[in-house]
């Protein structure tokens, strides 16, 4: 507040002791472009005013400004004929599933070519989910369409045809795209469809897909995402990303899709395109393909040193042939999901290895991962079950110990290793917080712990980021 009250007043005394409103003008501005201004400390009517060659009144006519004390730091400011400095307010955005950079340029008054020379984009066509771009907000004059749809144009459509479809007028349509009313349409085209506040926001698919999200919003090496898609007809939908087939969840409608994706821990870093299909009744197929950035994990690496009569801790010929049969559990599908919301922690206790820990055993290179996250329970800790779901395996394993796996639905299943004592069997259906199982030292271990796991279609994701995220 003191800070405050001290720009106020450098703010007061600057426009009390500057020439009078007519000197600023210097004569009619001349004719530039309007743009924003983000009133930063020190900032003046008069200091703005001379960085972007306009005046005064013109400032205060454009923001109604009453009274020169109401600026504040943050405040945005419409400056009219600016003719000189760079036009708008730097903006950071996120570039998510629905979006394209003619929408972003719509929604931000700016221009494809101006968001590809700013972020150093070869191919603007290549722009990938995730990606953290620098938006000059208002860089142009143009209409900011923050609301509304893009269209494509068909052999069939007409400008009144269009315009009674989304409720808008004609006028509407002229001005969004600068056309004149004789303007001749071309199949393809795309037209800038402006809505009101209550329209959608303004996005860039293809028909027949009305919405794209992806959550967390970006994708990473050993975690879980997931994609959800509307569409305006019913379809049935598959799809490819990072090399592997998309199991596709729809609703029976055929309108709501979604698809959750466990990416590997190994995963290589970097942009892959995820294409998505779509057929409807009349075996119409629909295409879409986006590029979505896989980043680094970040996992820190580990060496361990074993005792020689724990070296089977590692030989494949004795851990192997337990993975696949692991594997052939949790690579099925359920349709029915039971899981809902976050999920909570299996055990009280606190971690000592974290997923996707790059592991050397007695020197070997860091080609070991730790697949699960251990908590350093006391022996004869309770386990509980995080999410419902239906036991799956409940058995002692020669690796694992006494284990349990529980199927959550939609290819999602936990596991949990070297308990003392299981407390439930195969096709039990289990609660969220249902007591499973005892903490122990079962199987080949070195300590009583709890190891859990978490598999996506067999692949090992961080069980921890479902504690965080919901996967609704």
């Amino acid at each position: 507040m003191f800070r405050r009250a001290i720009f106020l007043l450098a703010l007061i005394i600057s426009c009390c002791t500057a020439p009078s409103p007519t000197a600023f003008a210097q004569g009619d501005p001349q004719q530039g472009k309007t743009t924003i201004h983000v009133v930063q400390r020190g900032d003046t009517l008069y200091g703005i005013a001379q960085q972007y060659g306009t005046t005064v009144e013109a400032i205060i006519a454009a923001n109604g400004i009453t009274d020169v004390t109401t600026l504040a730091i943050g405040q945005r400011l419409l400056i009219p004929n600016a003719t000189t400095g760079d036009p708008g307010v730097p903006t950071q955005y996120v570039i998510q599933p629905a979006d394209t950079l003619l929408s972003l340029s719509l929604r931000f008054a700016t221009t494809v070519d101006d968001l590809a020379r700013r972020n150093n984009m070869l191919n603007p066509h290549m722009a990938y989910v995730g990606q953290a771009v620098t938006v000059q907000e208002g860089s142009t004059d143009a209409q900011r369409i923050g609301n509304g749809w893009l269209h494509t144009v068909t052999a069939r459509d007409t400008l009144f045809r269009i315009a009674a479809q989304y409720g808008v007028t004609t006028q509407a349509i002229f001005k969004a795209n600068e056309l004149t009313p004789s303007a001749i349409l071309m199949v393809g085209q795309k037209l800038v469809i402006p809505g009101t506040g209550t329209a959608p926001a303004l996005i860039d698919l293809p028909e027949p897909f009305s919405n794209f999200t992806l959550t967390p919003g970006y994708a990473e090496q050993g975690k879980t995402i997931m994609l959800r898609l509307t569409t305006e007809i019913p379809v049935t939908m598959t799809g490819t990303f990072m090399g592997r087939p998309l199991v596709v969840i729809t609703d029976l409608a055929r309108t709501s899709h979604a698809v959750v994706f466990g990416i590997d821990s190994l995963a290589k870093a970097g942009v892959y395109p995820i294409t998505l299909d779509a057929t409807d009744a009349a075996n119409q197929r629909y295409s879409i393909t986006r590029f979505v950035e896989v980043r680094d994990g970040g996992y820190p690496y580990e060496d361990l040193i074993l005792a020689p009569e724990l070296g089977d801790l590692i030989d494949p010929a004795i851990t192997q042939p337990e993975l696949d049969r692991i594997l052939q559990i949790v690579t099925k599908f359920t349709p029915q999901r039971y899981f809902a919301g976050p999920m909570g922690l299996p055990c009280s206790a606190a971690v000592t290895s974290q997923f996707g820990t790059r592991r050397s055993y007695n020197g070997s290179d860091y080609s070991f991962v730790h697949t699960g996250t251990d908590f350093a329970a006391s022996p004869g800790s309770p386990i509980v079950a995080p999410a419902a779901g239906i036991v799956v395996l409940a058995e002692p394993l020669n690796v694992r110990g006494n284990a349990v796996i529980i199927d959550h639905g939609w290819g999602v299943y936990t596991g949990y290793w070297h308990q003392s004592e299981v407390y439930v069997k195969v096709g039990d259906h289990v609660d969220q917080g249902q007591t499973i199982g005892t903490v122990g030292s079962t199987g080949r271990v070195t300590g009583a712990h709890l190891h859990w796991e978490l598999y996506i279609y067999g692949v090992s994701v961080d069980p921890l980021q479902w504690v965080r995220e919901s996967f609704n």
